[in-house]
Parts: C-alpha cells; structure tokens; sequence
C-alpha cells in the first residue's frame, strides 16, 4: 500500500519579498495577479492583506508540484486539486495546509483512496483500492492506517474484521464466493488459526460483500469461476 502519509509536502514560500504584477493598496498585494518568488516558484490568484486568499494557483519551480484551488492567509483551505512531483493527485477539502475532510488521492502506481482525511493521513471512513491485485479495503482508518472492515477481493471473497497497521489482527471471517463457505478464526501476528466453517449460499456472500460497501470499483459479476482467488491468509509483508 502507498504510504504517501509518511512523505514531507511540499511548502510554499510565505516570505514578503517577491515580485508582484498586480494591483497594490497600502504597499501591499491586493485581488488577482501574478508572483514569482525568490526560489522561482509562481503563484496565480487572488491576494488580500498581503497573503494568498481566495481562488489560485501556485507552481513548485523545482519539483514541478502543483496546487490550484483555494486558500485562507497563505494556506490550502477548501477545496482544491494538488499534483505532487510523482504524478499523484489529492483531490479534495483541505485546512489549514493540510488534507482534511473528504479527498480522493490517486497514486502513482495508480492505487486509489477516497474518503475522510485528518491532517494528512486517512482517517475516518474510506475506501482503498489495489490496483495491483484489484482488491479493496473499506471501512474505518486512523491516523494513515486500515484498522476495521473488510479486505474485499476481486473474486468476490472477503474477510472482515479488525486491523493493526493495515494488517489483520484479531478475531475475524473470511467468506469464500466459490466454495460457498464462512470461515471464521484469529490472526495472531499475521498468522492464521482456523476456527469453524460452515456453508454459505453464495448469494448471501455476494450481498454480505456489498452491504455498506462503498466499492471504488465494483465487484465482477457472479460468474467468477475463471477469477482467482486472492486470499493469501500467510503472506503478509
């Protein structure tokens, strides 16, 4: 999983020296124009009592990062749209500089996040997609990481239950498409003990799956018999 929580944002400059091309009032910046920084950064917008506030658009020379949308006395606060030097986008609400509220964050190896966001790390209910494996986990996160739901896989087969780290960790159950079977049991740091099976009509599984199930890409349809399964219950990195 992209571990984008851990990585420094880009700052913008917030210094008073820079060059204007605008209108002035009391020697300060006032409405729309332009600025270009000491560091070569740019910012198209709108500034009020010498900050950026309102709708813009400010360009990392460097990196080639991008943010556009709106700010409150120099910082990200609303909505806007930030494409960092990777190629990976947020798009969502922010406050104070920072993601917070709800925000979608695409990723470079093309993984997705959509949901709630506090001070930069998912946190709150959300949606994490695999690009990879095409595999899901929705339900509750804190602090950057899955901690309660359901691994949703793209057979169809998923287990639900609680998480530490973003790694299963506790009581849970497994509910297999296929064989049309509940397997419930415990993961003790990452390894798996097998509890009870029981059969389970496959439709019951199905509509298990999907019950406030917010899917970022939907499930295949029934006929599934050419997908794999991707439960791997001992492979945990």
């Amino acid at each position: 999983m992209s571990e984008e929580d851990e990585e420094d944002e880009e700052e913008e400059e917030i210094e008073r020296e820079f060059t204007w091309s605008g209108a002035m009032e009391d020697y300060l910046p006032v409405g729309p124009g332009f600025a270009t920084y000491n560091n070569g950064d740019e910012y198209w917008g709108s500034y009020y009592d010498g900050k950026r506030n309102s709708y813009g658009r400010y360009t990392f020379m460097k990196t080639g990062a991008n943010y556009e949308g709106n700010y409150t006395d120099n910082l990200k606060s609303g909505f806007g749209i930030f494409t960092y030097p990777d190629r990976s986008v947020y798009t969502g609400t922010w406050y104070q500089d920072m993601r917070s509220g709800e925000g979608q964050y695409t990723y470079a190896n093309g993984d997705i996040y959509k949901g709630q966001w506090s001070e930069n790390k998912k946190h709150g209910v959300g949606t994490y997609f695999f690009k990879e494996t095409g595999s899901q986990f929705i339900g509750d996160w804190e602090q950057g990481f899955f901690v309660k739901g359901k691994w949703v896989f793209r057979s169809g087969d998923f287990y639900e239950g609680p998480f530490v780290k973003s790694k299963p960790e506790g009581p849970g159950k497994y509910m297999f498409f296929k064989s049309k079977s509940t397997v419930t049991g415990t993961f003790e740091k990452t390894k798996w003990t097998l509890g009870s099976t029981k059969p389970t009509p496959a439709k019951e599984i199905l509509e298990e799956a999907m019950k406030h199930t917010p899917f970022l890409i939907p499930l295949p349809p029934p006929d599934v018999k050419s997908l794999p399964s991707y439960v791997v219950p001992m492979k945990f990195k």
